[in-house]
């Protein structure tokens, strides 16, 4: 991927050098409908030429430099993306940790309210049989909690995982 890039910015820096040793003119005419044109190429005979500007001829050597500066910008714009896709991949990840850690918490709680109610209201058989719904209600509502960690967990795991994956592919020294 990235010998890829690197061989289309050359390639475009060959023609942007090539085109700027060739072109030496560049012409603003106006044509016989009125439309304004701009052109490295001489205007036709019927057109009424407003600007001729004459460009200094580029060395091969300042086309180069050029090129080069060109580059290094490319690849210092390119680091910089890599960089804050592998911050933002690391951000999420934790965000996920820390929902799945108020999930897990959350759990944790309704868990103990369930347990409560069945000790509060369950603690002898005519008792549990007139308060069945409400402790049936608690350990739904705790089973629900549970569930939603897990879900929380899970996700928290795969953004860990992409994290993981994303600081591997990373430069060296680089976040």
């Amino acid at each position: 991927m990235k010998s890829m890039i690197l061989l289309a910015v050359l390639a475009i820096g060959l023609m942007v050098e090539a085109g700027a040793q060739a072109q030496s003119k560049v012409y603003t005419w106006t044509d016989s409908r009125g439309k304004l044109h701009i052109t490295d190429e001489p205007p036709p005979v019927d057109a009424s030429v407003k600007d001729v500007v004459d460009e200094p001829a580029v060395t091969p050597a300042e086309s180069r430099q050029r090129l080069q500066q060109r580059q290094q910008r490319d690849e210092a714009r390119l680091e910089d993306q890599r960089r804050s896709d592998v911050e933002g991949i690391l951000r999420r990840a934790r965000e996920a940790d820390e929902r799945a850690q108020e999930a897990v918490r959350m759990a944790d709680e309704q868990t103990q309210r369930a347990l409560e109610v069945r000790k509060r209201f369950g603690n002898t058989p005519s008792r549990r049989e007139q308060f069945k719904y409400r402790i049936r209600a608690e350990e739904e509502k705790a089973e629900t909690a549970q569930a939603e960690a897990q879900r929380a967990i899970d996700t928290a795991r795969a953004a860990s995982e992409e994290a993981r994956t994303a600081f591997k592919q990373a430069p060296p020294g680089k976040p």
